[in-house]
């Protein structure tokens, strides 16, 4: 949730620059067009023409990150070449003080710091030799104020950036990771099981959930208090960890109860491989302790809908708890 506000935050920034720099370039180019500028007024027309079309779509497009490199790109070059076939006192240079901005802005720390870099000294580069042509006597102190500024923007957008993404990075691990154990928690469990189906189904792979109950739980927590009862959460959730695969997903479902996601995984494959370890280590590590597991698994024959296959794997759990009662009474 928190990611997905930061994208359509992107997506508003895009378009709000889509619409100012349209104005801006429909304006200039008739500008332009007046002053004789005819080549670079066209260009500029093209441009804003290209930009509308982007504008129409980016309430809409998936590809958001694509369209906003492209847009930033034309932006770029249009600015540049501005600066390469123009004068110094038209002041074309002073759009790249916002290079480093709308980087960043659009396209996140790490891909903004690559554009930045190459649209930069690029742009110095061109500034460098307007300035050179103009007054080689004073080429310096301008071209170091120019550069002393648009550096001290690019450090301050790069902080806030990071800033930004370690705020986001945080706030997301609050939202879906259960704080006791760590592991996921059961608000994701419906939109990643919606995703891992969606995608077994395009592959046509089966997918296996555990749904895992500690028995007596509750008697270990009125009996040894709920100290006692975290630590043995915190055991069992590490125990899930470490069994567990880079692809699968692991929850606290709630209270004593946990659900493991096993992508490309069948049914015998989850008893026999992680059902079998996770009984084993979690004997190992609280010998008293034991858990009835129930299993459910969906594939290429007819995939469930999310509620029905958790469903499926609660019942054969519950079934199982009640042959544990019967045995254990």
């Amino acid at each position: 949730m928190i990611k997905q506000d930061n994208y359509d935050y992107r997506r508003f920034a895009l378009r709000i620059l889509l619409v100012v720099t349209i104005f801006s370039a429909t304006f200039f180019a008739i500008k332009n067009w007046i002053s004789g500028w005819h080549s670079f007024a066209m260009m500029e027309a093209v441009v804003a023409f290209f930009w509308s079309y982007i504008l129409s779509i980016v309430s809409t497009t998936r590809h958001l990150k694509r369209w906003s490199l492209i847009y930033l790109c034309t932006f770029y070059f249009l600015v540049l070449y501005g600066i390469y076939f123009s004068s110094y006192e038209n002041g074309l240079f002073a759009w790249l003080f916002i290079f480093p901005i709308i980087s960043y802005l659009l396209l996140g720390r790490k891909l903004g710091t690559i554009l930045t870099t190459i649209s930069v000294f690029i742009g110095l580069g061109f500034l460098g030799r307007l300035v050179w042509q103009l007054n080689s006597d004073v080429q310096w102190i301008v071209m170091a104020n120019f550069g002393l500024c648009v550096i001290a923007i690019w450090t301050m957008v790069y902080v806030y950036e990071s800033k930004s993404e370690a705020v986001i990075t945080r706030l997301q691990e609050q939202v879906t990771r259960d704080p006791l154990t760590g592991l996921l928690n059961v608000r994701n469990l419906n939109d990643i099981l919606v995703s891992v189906l969606y995608s077994a189904e395009r592959r046509g792979e089966s997918v296996t959930i555990a749904y895992i109950d500690l028995n007596d739980f509750k008697k270990i927590n009125d009996t040894q208090g709920h100290q006692k009862g975290n630590e043995i959460l915190l055991t069992v959730a590490k125990i899930i960890k470490n069994i567990t695969r880079t692809e699968d997903h692991s929850f606290r479902y709630g209270g004593d109860e946990f659900c493991i996601i096993f992508p490309n995984c069948t049914i015998e494959q989850a008893k026999n491989s992680y059902g079998k370890r996770l009984k084993e280590e979690v004997h190992k590590e609280l010998d008293k302790l034991t858990m009835s597991i129930g299993y459910a698994e969906t594939g290429a024959e007819g995939y469930l809908s999310p509620d029905d296959f958790i469903n499926q794997a609660d019942k054969d759990m519950y079934a199982t708890k009640c042959t544990f009662k019967m045995q254990t009474s």
